[in-house]
């Protein structure tokens, strides 16, 4: 098994999908806040929020008695729901209201980042691959969104919003093929394994 998965790493970059969280680095600019602090804080909050699930996933799991499978169902449409929003997202829906430094680092951390999406594909992906290796699938994933969030607040004020909006959506379909590909395997083994 190879310990760097290439498309684990680019399906949670989807889920992640950092440029939907733009609209939120635009409005702590605005408020001339330092968006740089803001990019590296909330990415390694997002992060330090996907180890705690990565690790107390499968507690959950067995606490709850909850099967996989009805988890990726659940997570899939989850998913599904989180892209048809991203696709259909109009500008400035992201712009949530924020006066501070720590308001705009949680909004983005979660649920912008780690929001429910991400929390189900990643304690799914806890049974089909070793903890350890989602774990460092996971950090390349993060580190790829802590440099684009770092560029962006770099040249905020040169960065065309509605190519990032395009992008955004474009990143939302794969979102949604994502999602079915993990309600289909959930539904197929749940009706037609036994």
């Amino acid at each position: 098994m190879d310990i760097i998965n290439i498309g684990f790493i680019l399906q949670l970059f989807v889920l992640l999908n950092p440029l939907s969280s733009f609209s939120v680095l635009i409005a702590a600019h605005k408020q001339h806040y330092n968006t740089k602090l803001i990019a590296v804080q909330a990415t390694v909050m997002a992060f330090l929020l996907a180890v705690a699930i990565i690790f107390l996933g499968p507690v959950l799991f067995s606490l709850y008695g909850i099967s996989l499978d009805s988890f990726r169902v659940a997570g899939g449409i989850i998913l599904l729901l989180l892209g048809i929003e991203t696709v259909r997202e109009r500008e400035e829906e992201n712009d949530k209201k924020a006066n501070h430094i720590d308001s705009f680092t949680s909004i983005i951390a979660t649920p912008l980042l780690t929001g429910p999406a991400v929390i189900s594909f990643l304690t799914i992906k806890i049974y089909e691959l070793n903890p350890l290796i989602v774990l460092l699938n996971s950090l390349v994933s993060f580190f790829i969104v802590g440099v684009v969030f770092l560029t962006f607040a770099t040249y905020i004020n040169k960065i065309n919003l509605k190519l990032i909006s395009l992008l955004s959506k474009i990143l939302g379909l794969f979102l949604t093929a994502v999602a079915i590909e993990m309600i289909a395997k959930g539904m197929t083994t749940l009706f037609f394994s036994h």
